[in-house]
């Protein structure tokens, strides 16, 4: 019989939607600070770049801990996809 083929990665663990959600809010960082015209432009400049810093940090934070996407194939032991259930 033959072996079980190992699941191919596709993208969906916890630290790549994180990155991608935080690439995301910077993207639209410029469109909403450019259509934002109110008297209160100041405070919500501070709390639009606020929403994405904490994008930003929470990207960096999920596991595995650090700045480079997981990869299934990688020779670093900590960098593999962090899942939530076993296949």
């Amino acid at each position: 019989m033959a072996e079980k083929k190992k699941s191919y990665h596709q993208g969906h663990d916890i630290k790549s939607l994180a990155i991608n959600l935080a690439t995301t809010l910077l993207f639209f960082l410029p469109f909403a600070l450019y259509y934002d015209i109110k008297e209160q432009q100041s405070e919500n400049v501070t709390l639009y770049c606020g929403v994405v810093v904490g994008g930003l940090l929470l990207s960096l934070i999920v596991p595995p801990v650090g700045w480079m996407r997981p990869h299934v194939y990688t020779d670093m032991v900590g960098n593999v996809p962090f899942k939530f259930r076993r296949d």
